[in-house]
Parts: C-alpha cells; sequence; structure tokens
C-alpha cells in the first residue's frame, strides 16, 4: 500500500463475553483468545512500517466493578501473557517498547509487578510503541493531568493545548494523538479512551467480536481511512 497510512491506531476490543456466549466457552478460553488476537493483530500493523504507535484498552476503570471471580480469571490470564510477551521475538526483533497506561495504584501487587518486568525489559526499545491501557480511565487520566500542573511539571505559563499532551499518560509517545480508533463488538461509543488524544480521529465500528477479527479486516480499514479527509476542523 503506497499510501497514507496512519502513525497510531489504538484500538477497543470488545465483545469476548459475548463471543464467549456465542460459542459456548468459557469466560477464560474467551479471554485467551481475545489476548492471543491483540498478539496476532500486533503481527499485522507490524507489516505496515509507518504505524509506529499500537495503543490497546486492555481494562477501563469501568472493568473493575465486574465480579471478583471474573477479574480474577482476567488477572490471569493478563500476567500469563506479560510473561509470555516477555520472550515474544515478535517484540524483541521489531524492537518494540511496551509500557503500561492507567492507574497501578488499584491493580493488583503481583500483576504490576510483572507490568514493571515488561517495562524494563523492552526499554531499550524505540523503533515501535505498543501500549496497554490497563486500569485505565481517560477521565481519570485528565485528573493526573491537572494534578501534574499543579505539582509544577508542566509550567502553567506555558499551558496550552498541545503543552497539555506533555501531562497526560501517553507523553512519551511521538504521535500521542490515534489517527485510528478501531473498536469490535457492534457498541458505537468510546467509553473513556484517550478522550483527550481522539478529538480528531477517524473512526471505525465492527459489528464483530474482538476475537473474530481478521487481518482482512484491518486491510480494510486503512483502505478506508486512505479514502477519507481529514481536515481537523478546517
Amino acid at each position: 500500500m503506497s499510501v497514507r497510512l496512519p502513525k497510531h491506531i489504538a484500538v477497543i476490543p470488545d465483545g469476548n463475553r459475548r463471543y464467549a456466549k456465542k460459542y459456548g466457552l468459557s469466560f477464560l478460553e474467551a479471554y485467551r483468545r481475545g489476548v492471543e488476537k491483540v498478539r496476532k493483530f500486533a503481527t499485522w500493523v507490524l507489516e505496515y512500517r509507518e504505524i509506529k504507535h499500537m495503543t490497546f484498552y486492555a481494562l477501563s476503570t469501568e472493568n473493575l466493578q465486574r465480579s471478583k471471580a471474573e477479574l480474577e480469571l482476567l488477572f490471569r490470564v493478563f500476567k500469563d501473557e506479560i510473561r509470555r510477551t516477555r520472550e515474544d521475538p515478535i517484540i524483541h526483533d521489531n524492537r518494540v517498547r511496551v509500557r503500561f497506561i492507567g492507574d497501578r495504584s488499584i491493580l493488583p501487587r503481583d500483576l504490576v509487578e510483572e507490568m514493571e518486568k515488561l517495562e524494563k525489559e523492552t526499554e531499550r526499545y524505540g523503533d515501535y510503541d505498543l501500549t496497554l491501557a490497563l486500569g485505565y480511565g481517560g477521565r481519570a487520566e485528565i485528573v493526573r493531568c491537572i494534578k501534574r500542573i499543579i505539582n509544577g511539571e508542566v509550567r502553567l505559563a506555558e499551558l496550552n493545548e498541545t503543552s497539555l499532551f506533555n501531562c497526560l499518560d501517553t507523553s512519551y509517545l511521538q504521535y500521542p494523538e490515534p489517527d485510528i480508533l478501531i473498536r469490535t463488538g457492534g457498541e458505537k461509543r468510546l467509553s473513556n479512551f484517550l478522550l483527550y488524544q481522539s478529538a480528531y480521529t477517524e473512526l471505525f465500528f465492527l459489528d464483530k467480536y474482538w476475537p473474530e477479527i481478521e487481518k482482512e479486516d484491518l486491510r480494510e480499514i486503512l483502505e478506508e481511512y486512505t479514502r477519507r479527509q481529514r481536515r481537523f476542523g478546517r
């Protein structure tokens, strides 16, 4: 594809629980398939070398209101997959830096320890960025940003729409604003994800549940993106 491609793709991988019901699977199996699809999706994206950033909405602050049993399943899957990712040649061969955004204080300590190990393992990389939003909410991120301003991390006198990006959770990204946001599962809303960053993001909503998405879906989204005219309000 020799046309304009995005630099940053964000994903809300929705529909794992409905996928489980549709195919008569346990939630554990559905979540494992969902996490495996994240891995596959990342390999598809890496074929388009112009796309430098991927950001996945792994677990929202609202998700933490689910039952204790379901959350324990999720945390187990996350820990297993984070450990696996530390040894994944896809990450190391492509020099992908992995980072987590969100409020770690509301997550189990053993999960946070695995997150920190993966971040440490990939901190020397910089060709691509994989961001996983875990225990994340867009409104809470803005509150954290305001606190950083109050604490002097961002000078109030120099604050404007651009400099505000410097105190958001995604401040380390070269391209913090997603060009594309994909949501699967048939729902058509942002659900508190990257609220400030997505002001002019191109939105794509798929009826497929997340584990059902295929490489062809990504190709079609990228082709549609190239046909859209991005005016940024002008």
